[in-house]
């Protein structure tokens, strides 16, 4: 799978709740990375899956798509069994973009739940990408 397209489409799932350019750090990228290419293998993207993502186009996400943004909040800690976890959110991000901005997306998509896990996970990407704006990976 294409590097770049990892660090892209990784770095849309990590930005979460940025109101800011987001910046990332090498060991972030390099984390994004690794988590990217481990989902995207474990879920088995297809190249029109990784092209509709890679230009942000959730509208109508697949099953894969969906479990992608799971799987990927559940390698970062931001998701355990489907649900957020407040606290891992709030010391990861909040150190990067501030507690501020972290607690105002957690208040609205903190208690995000869909049918199953892969659901939750796109809908709180979903609800993220409300307060995510450009994203410097």
């Amino acid at each position: 799978m294409n590097s770049i397209f990892v660090i892209a489409l990784s770095a849309i799932f990590v930005a979460l709740a940025v109101a800011s350019p987001l910046e990332l750090t090498e060991d972030q990228k390099a984390l994004a990375k690794k988590n990217g290419e481990i989902c995207s293998k474990e879920i088995g993207l297809t190249e029109e899956e990784i092209a509709k993502v890679k230009v942000r186009d959730f509208k109508n996400p697949t099953d894969n798509i969906k479990c992608f943004a799971n799987c990927f909040y559940e390698k970062t800690g931001t998701l355990k069994d489907g649900v957020i976890q407040t606290e891992v959110v709030l010391k990861k991000l909040g150190a990067v973009i501030g507690e501020e901005k972290t607690r105002a997306a957690l208040d609205k998509c903190g208690a995000i739940k869909g049918e199953n896990n892969c659901e939750t996970g796109i809908k709180l990407h979903e609800c993220f990408e409300e307060f995510t704006v450009e994203i410097k990976a």
